[in-house]
């Protein structure tokens, strides 16, 4: 909960300029000697801190949690959950909710609770920490600023970026059919991808469609898929994680069980979006000095 000695507040630029119009108005009175003056004054100073009070409660006792946000791939933005509350009648106005240096969030008007997502870019994989929030507020008039900051222990998992395009995957018999799967059970349609069979693309299809559709079939009788670290000897660790992250995500949507091989981590074949999950976190968690085990993150 936002306490008196947690927020800060300060003049506007157009608030220092109504000060020390106020200040040169009193000075101009006190010379002359002028009634009017004095009322004038002493009206626009009692004004400013009336300004300034209401600026200041605006703030006053709000709480604010900040959550774990869902996990990303690197470089995408991730949303940090707040949620934002006060048990005062008074309803709060033109509240700002910002990360250094990322989107602005504006809450128009809080009545008593509410739910916001607070953007923040990600750059590489692994733990990504929300740094310290900034809140701030210029209600009423935009003559005082408000702020505070929030502090919290919230984090995100920040998967690899998958390789775009990536290369077929090679079966255990070495085939570089990215499929490995029994042509017994037709299952669809999908895109065509760099490496798939010419004798795969539906031609009848292909004639009325942009694109080049190829056929893929059912999982049942497939075989299952190991994707190692091993057999991706040559790249660099951040291209190899992100060419395995690509190949589970294209697995995962053409029903082949596939599993992971990475040093010090083996997870088993399997198909589902928690199995997915698990192998992603994996993969954001990868660290060839220091091993983990397969279970770390959440899901």
């Amino acid at each position: 909960m936002l306490k008196y000695d947690r927020i800060y507040i300060l003049p506007s630029g157009f608030g220092y300029a109504f000060c020390f119009t106020a200040i040169l108005i009193l000075i101009g009175a006190i010379n002359y000697q002028l009634s009017l003056a004095y009322l004038f004054a002493f009206t626009l100073l009692g004004l400013g801190h009336a300004v300034l009070l209401r600026t200041f409660r605006n703030l006053l006792k709000l709480r604010l949690q900040l959550f774990d946000a869902p996990a990303v791939f690197a470089g995408e933005v991730a949303s940090f959950p707040l949620h934002i509350s006060h048990h005062s009648s008074l309803s709060r106005h033109a509240l700002i909710f910002q990360f250094s240096n990322q989107n602005k969030v504006i809450l128009n008007t809080l009545e008593q609770e509410a739910e916001l997502a607070i953007p923040l870019l990600s750059h590489e994989r692994g733990w990504l920490l929300a740094p310290a929030l900034h809140l701030s507020s210029f209600y009423p008039v935009g003559w005082c600023h408000a702020w505070s900051y929030l502090n919290s222990p919230a984090r995100c998992i920040i998967w690899p970026s998958p390789e775009n395009d990536p290369p077929p995957w090679l079966t255990e018999n070495n085939q570089g059919n990215s499929t490995g799967r029994s042509e017994e059970d037709f299952a669809g349609l999908r895109p065509y991808q760099t490496g798939d069979s010419l004798r795969r693309i539906a031609w009848k299809q292909a004639a009325h469609s942009e694109s080049l559709p190829v056929k893929f079939f059912d999982s049942q009788g497939a075989a299952s898929q190991i994707f190692s670290w091993e057999q991706l000897a040559g790249m660099d660790t951040e291209a190899r994680l992100s060419r395995l992250c690509a190949w589970i995500l294209v697995a995962q949507q053409m029903g082949t069980p596939f599993g992971l091989s990475l040093p010090g981590v083996h997870i088993a074949p399997a198909l589902g979006e928690s199995h997915q999950i698990n192998c992603l976190n994996a993969l954001a968690l990868f660290d060839e000095q220091a091993p983990h085990s397969a279970g770390a993150g959440p899901s």
